[in-house]
């Protein structure tokens, strides 16, 4: 039985019922249960009515009659949504909604799909700072350093007999100085990408960063170099097995000249490839399997590192943390920052600076041999 025949069923038997009791037959309970029954059997086709219309407003992408206005009106996907819910809320308060479709584009919503955005901006990486990461370090307060190094000795110690005049010596020391060198960098960005996009910010601050210690280890190394006392040494070699002998050489060269054991060579990374590539007269690698879980860290009980601010076809062997120290100002490295700059403030720019004060004092000269590679034949 349908809902609409049980109402038709239901409106008959209210005829009846009034019949009978016109007659005397029933009374006026009866009538009322019949009217109730009647109400009770409308109720359910309206509602059955109500949720056969919005079936069909789901599947043809109208609304009900009664919205069909309102909805026509929406001009943003929110008011789309505002004013559908002010009819179709389910029990669970989930919304579903008649698509929306934009202007000019009937039938997609294409222009609507979002876009997920990595805020983890894809760096540059650093190289790393191999040859600064050997020196000695001080800080200091003032600009200038100054220190005492040995010269001579006047005099010698030896025996002296009863009563002599005892043996005097001299020792002259001369003094040294280095002054602090400012090595520096600057950058401009507007005050919307410091308030819209900070995560870009600090990494450009770092790139900056990056740039600056990547010149704290160039000037090093050209400190070194240009230090009057450094020694020079040159090695022929037809061979891989010829550097490798050169660079023992030049480091019983330093420890002969200084007393001091060398702790570190360091390599172009040409000279690196050469070394670590190396076979012996079987085939097998001097620096062991390539599978083998050695860093190849060191060679000969040094520190073994490359860098590019080696000059080509040239090593350094040095006692590094005995022989020099990088001296800097005690507030390191310095990132300042303002609006205020020229025409920064007028502009919405703001101008970040990175500064460095700091100065390679290169204690013990000898201490270091810059060796120069001097190849036969091409070496692979």
């Amino acid at each position: 039985m349908t809902l609409r025949q049980k109402l038709a069923d239901a409106t008959d038997e209210l005829a009846k019922v009034k019949e009978a009791v016109e007659n005397g037959e029933k009374g006026a309970d009866e009538l009322s249960e019949a009217i109730e029954a009647v109400k009770a059997a409308q109720a359910e086709v309206d509602a059955a009515d109500e949720a056969q219309e919005l079936i069909k407003s789901l599947g043809s992408g109208e609304g009900p009659a009664e919205k069909e206005e309102s909805m026509e009106k929406a001009k943003s996907v929110g008011e789309h949504f505002v004013k559908f819910r002010e009819g179709h809320e389910n029990a669970d308060n989930r919304i579903i909604a008649t698509p929306f479709k934009t202007a000019g584009d009937p039938t997609t919503t294409t222009n609507l799909v979002a876009t997920q955005f990595d805020r983890e901006p894809v760096r540059r990486v650093a190289a790393p700072l191999s040859v600064l990461d050997l020196f000695g370090r001080k800080t200091i307060s003032d600009p200038i350093y100054s220190w005492n190094v040995y010269s001579s000795t006047t005099g010698s110690v030896s025996t002296t007999g009863e009563g002599n005049t005892k043996n005097k010596l001299t020792y002259a020391y001369a003094p040294k100085t280095a002054t602090l060198k400012k090595l520096t960098g600057l950058i401009k960005v507007t005050e919307e990408l410091f308030n819209d996009a900070p995560y870009m910010v600090d990494a450009i601050n770092q790139d900056l960063i990056d740039d600056l210690n990547a010149a704290r280890q160039t000037q090093a190394v050209t400190d070194l170099l240009a230090t009057s006392g450094v020694l020079t040494k040159s090695v022929s070699a037809a061979k891989a097995i010829d550097i490798f002998k050169g660079i023992l050489d030049v480091a019983a060269a330093v420890e002969n000249a200084t007393n001091i054991a060398p702790d570190a060579v360091v390599v172009t990374p040409a000279l690196w490839l050469i070394l670590r590539s190396a076979v012996d007269e079987n085939g097998q690698f001097y620096a062991g399997s390539p599978f083998s879980d050695s860093e190849y860290s060191r060679l000969f009980e040094m520190t073994f590192v490359k860098s590019a601010d080696v000059t080509a076809n040239h090593f350094i062997v040095g006692a590094f943390a005995r022989g020099a120290e990088l001296v800097s100002k005690a507030d390191g490295i310095r990132i300042d920052s303002s609006n205020s700059n020229d025409v920064d403030f007028e502009k919405n720019l703001v101008s970040v600076r990175a500064e460095a004060r700091e100065v390679l004092a290169v204690k013990r000269p000898a201490c270091f041999c810059n060796a120069t590679v001097n190849m036969t034949t091409t070496i692979h």
